[in-house]
């Protein structure tokens, strides 16, 4: 059994758009406030464009450098980036370039030798095709990270951040937290219960 780090964290979603950076951001931002060092990567992002002096304009990445008040310039952060606002292989498909697994773990292993605690932030869900025969959770896999794992707050939560849960088991990644986000601004009638329901389900801390 490979064992996980309690200090390396991945935070991935039930869908994209579900508000991993935003998650991100707090956490850091709570480590910060205990007196903790705690650092942020997001290995690859789509859809970010040049603007005309050449220079990239980084979305989810820049937006937590400025806020969490990190210093790494957004290409530490960041080293990957596509235009196409694609998943990750789709877009490198499209684009052509390259999306070397062993260079992100190169700049990973750098920021997490000066932080207290790492944070890395996937794009889109668990199984976003990174690259051929490689999926966004197996940079998780890799670097023994725990996973967090953002979900909504509405109707069918339960079951697909129960099914994130188990495919995550299935390849012995730890689950060390769910963060439940009404970023969708649901409001049917489950929201009531399905914190304390979910939580009859799994042990991770929600």
């Amino acid at each position: 059994m490979c064992v996980m780090s309690d200090k390396i964290f991945f935070i991935t979603g039930i869908d994209t758009d579900i508000g991993k950076t935003f998650a991100s951001l707090l956490l850091l931002l709570a480590f910060k406030q205990r007196g903790l060092k705690a650092g942020y990567m997001k290995p690859v992002e789509t859809g970010v464009k040049i603007n005309k002096d050449g220079d990239k304009n980084y979305l989810d990445g820049a937006y937590v450098k400025k806020y969490a008040g990190l210093n790494e310039e957004p290409h530490i952060i960041t080293p990957y980036t596509f235009q196409s606002p694609l998943s990750p292989y789709a877009a490198l498909k499209k684009e052509g370039g390259d999306l070397c697994i062993k260079e992100i773990l190169y700049k990973f292993y750098d920021l997490n030798k000066i932080y207290d605690y790492m944070l890395v932030e996937g794009a889109g869900g668990m199984l976003v095709p990174l690259k051929q025969k490689h999926f966004m959770i197996d940079i998780a896999k890799y670097i023994n990270a725990g996973v967090i794992l953002v979900t909504k707050a509405g109707l069918g939560m339960i079951n697909q951040t129960l099914l994130n849960i188990e495919y995550a088991k299935s390849r012995d990644i730890t689950v060390s937290g769910i963060i439940i986000n009404n970023v969708l601004n649901e409001n049917d009638e489950s929201l009531s219960s399905n914190k304390e329901m979910l939580g009859e389900f799994t042990d991770a801390p929600i």
